[in-house]
């Protein structure tokens, strides 16, 4: 069954812990959000997008039946289930009348919550069209082997030009070690992903409250302050936290080191694209080819990887049809070398996106934009590209 999930609207701390204790085994299942009031209720609802709401009866501010109300009518595609310690038939009915599907007496066990929370959302499957069903960010990486090619570059106004669209994007610092998204967006870096894996608790609170908000709409998870932490940071809490965040975003967007570890493996495999960032330089043509075999040696599902042509210009020698010739494959998208406007923005910690709209670099970074967000994410399982390269390592 695909990821369900779950907001709970619950002002009692022990009724709020002991639904995240009966759900806390459950794989295909995640609580989202959580709110104290109607009000909040009805705006997390709004921002988070849930498959089921859990409210109990009793809210300040807006009661649990008129909260339902409002959902049933603002917001017909989540469904609403009611508690209440009261499990009188006046209650129930006043519950059904309000827009709910169901009906929880409290206390309730396990079981009558899981086959709750099942029930309604194989009914939400069946009158729901297939292309509604997928709500999982669409993820990116962007990715190079040799530095110096704007992979970070490309990473941060990518992230910038979705946010710009309107879309819910998160932007991953995933270069560990000495990342340089903070710096590029002029962010502070009191909130990391080394706070996260500090705490040694990976849920959805503690990576929220790690999330910087930039002004322009784009959330960002920073790379830690400290080098040392990365080497503290495991490929399964890579994992985890994009399982975690996947579900609340349209897109995430990860900036990559250029290695090729277990860290970067678990993420590659998991992205819906990748980004091979080139240049027209005969080193970059090298480790891009290089990289394109190692990928193809590990079974990485190649129709994923897409190169762009990052910095063109006329007369170095090497043109866009060497690079597709050496590396045997078709450019995705090429952005001009516009030194001036990236190195300008980039020293001020400013996105070009928002700052140099019209320049040549920012229309090329924005049509790759637009052509993520027309192409449709297609659901497959995806090959396990870490036991692939075991595989390969070993001679299996």
């Amino acid at each position: 069954m695909p990821l369900i999930k779950i907001l709970v609207a619950e002002t009692i701390d022990e009724q709020r812990s002991n639904i995240r204790r009966l759900v806390n085994n459950q794989d295909d299942i995640r609580i989202v959000g959580e709110a104290l009031t109607g009000q909040e209720l009805i705006d997390k609802a709004m921002e988070l997008k849930p498959h089921i709401v859990l409210v109990d009866i009793n809210m300040p501010e807006i009661d649990g039946l008129k909260a339902t109300e409002i959902l049933a009518k603002e917001m017909p595609r989540i469904q609403t289930v009611v508690m209440s310690m009261d499990s009188s038939t006046e209650k129930y009915r006043a519950a059904m009348k309000a827009g709910a599907k169901d009906f929880l007496a409290k206390p309730f066990s396990e079981k009558e919550l899981i086959d709750t929370i099942g029930s309604i959302y194989e009914k939400w499957l069946e009158g729901t069209p297939d292309f509604l069903k997928s709500q999982v960010a669409r993820s990116i990486s962007v990715y190079s082997t040799k530095g110096g090619v704007g992979r970070t570059t490309i990473a941060v106004n990518l992230a910038t030009a979705l946010a710009k669209m309107g879309k819910k994007t998160l932007l991953i610092d995933a270069s560990l070690q000495f990342g340089d998204v903070a710096i590029m967006l002029n962010l502070s870096t009191k909130k990391t992903i080394g706070e996260i894996i500090e705490k040694n608790e990976l849920t959805l609170d503690n990576i929220e409250r790690s999330i910087t908000h930039h002004p322009c709409g784009l959330d960002v998870l920073l790379a830690p302050r400290d080098p040392a932490v990365a080497e503290t940071i495991k490929p399964s809490d890579l994992s985890k936290i994009f399982d975690i965040v996947a579900p609340l975003y349209q897109y995430i967007v990860f900036d990559m080191s250029s290695t090729i570890t277990e860290k970067e493996l678990v993420i590659l495999d998991k992205v819906d694209v990748i980004f091979l960032v080139a240049t027209l330089e005969i080193t970059a043509l090298k480790n891009a080819k290089i990289c394109l075999k190692t990928f193809k040696d590990i079974k990485l599902e190649t129709k994923k990887i897409k190169v762009i042509l990052n910095k063109e210009i006329p007369n170095v020698g090497i043109s866009s049809a060497d690079l597709e010739s050496g590396l045997s494959t078709q450019v995705y998208a090429t952005v001009p070398m516009e030194s001036e406007i990236a190195q300008r923005f980039q020293n001020k910690g400013e996105s070009f996106i928002l700052n140099a709209p019209n320049s040549k670099i920012s229309k090329a970074i924005t049509d790759i934009a637009y052509k993520i967000a027309d192409t449709q994410q297609e659901q497959k399982k995806k090959p396990n590209a870490l036991d692939n390269l075991i595989g390969l390592i070993l001679g299996k």
